[in-house]
């Protein structure tokens, strides 16, 4: 009996020694952290202290994988080979970007073990859009998410397999809609229209529509007749020509309200001196407004636009 036991204590060492046989079950990465990338190349990476999990999508002289006009939604795979690759390192010591983006890596630290991924692994990727509205502005962010599906990353004597890993989300860029152009408005061939900094807005008036003289308030339903669209640009245009649309500058973003009300709130302005009126002012203000882009929206209840004003 005692034999028979040494024996099994004996097998299960031995296969326990084996490094073939060795599957880790387990890589030590937030699937919440944002995954980083190199500026000057495709190395998209995350960093958990002195380990390293990086794919790498360099595919000669077409540019990125990572289209930025992709379709948004749309999953897209690509199968493991030479390119794309995914590697998992880990160092003897602490690693930072410096370490995995220099074109002549630092001496340290220094790599300890490597394992890449074997060829028939997938790489799912999808570009998606996510507006963030807050008590001062809406935050569009742009990214990619990525996950993996039965992938086997190898050194040679032992294997890391996964049938499902998420890698996390690539950020690849943003925008701010402030949603506030103080006086910068103008009428334009009965279109109502704002500007500031990198931010235009234009809303098509109901053809019997007149800003009053009166102190009233007037509510304009936003539909596809009275269409309200918000526009921005990739660098700052210029207000001075209001009525302008400036062709010549990169368009950013284009918004249209599906669905809402402009509530406009018009007072006269007095001269506190003469008590004569010198002009009106109309407060312009969002209520229940559903913005539209591709399948994304976004609803602001209550957010005043700014204010046209009117001397006389």
């Amino acid at each position: 009996m005692k034999k028979i036991a040494g024996l099994i204590l004996s097998m299960i060492c031995l296969t326990a020694c084996n490094d073939g046989d060795l599957v880790f079950e387990d890589l030590n990465f937030n699937e919440n952290q944002e995954i980083q990338k190199c500026k000057d190349n495709e190395l998209y990476f995350k960093i958990n202290n002195n380990e390293l999990l990086l794919v790498d999508f360099t595919f000669g002289t077409n540019g990125s994988v990572l289209d930025t006009l992709a379709t948004l939604g749309e999953i897209k795979t690509l199968k493991t080979s030479n390119q794309p690759k995914i590697y998992y390192r880990t160092y003897d010591g602490a690693l930072n970007t410096n370490t995995i983006c220099s074109l002549v890596p630092p001496a340290n630290p220094k790599v300890v073990s490597e394992y890449t991924s074997v060829a028939g692994g997938t790489i799912n990727y999808t570009r998606t859009m996510v507006p963030v509205v807050t008590e001062s502005a809406v935050n569009v962010t742009y990214m990619y998410t990525i996950n993996f599906e039965n992938i086997t990353l190898t050194n040679g004597s032992s294997e890391i397999r996964y049938t499902t890993l998420p890698y996390g989300s690539y950020i690849y860029d943003s925008s701010k809609l402030s949603f506030n152009f103080g006086t910068n408005f103008a009428i334009c061939d009965h279109i109502l229209t704002g500007k500031i900094s990198n931010e235009m807005l234009q809303l098509q008036l109901p053809q019997d529509f007149i800003f009053p003289t009166t102190n009233q308030t007037q509510i304009i339903a936003l539909n596809n007749t009275n269409l309200l669209s918000y526009f921005t640009f990739k660098t700052t245009i210029s207000n001075t020509d209001i009525c302008d649309f400036p062709d010549d500058t990169p368009l950013k973003e284009e918004w249209y309200v599906n669905n809402g009300n402009l509530e406009i709130v018009s007072e006269a302005v007095i001269n506190k001196v003469t008590g004569e009126v010198t002009g009106y002012k109309h407060v312009l203000k969002l209520i229940d407004a559903e913005f539209m882009k591709d399948k994304s929206s976004f609803k602001l209840t209550d957010r005043i636009l700014g204010t046209y004003q009117v001397v006389l």
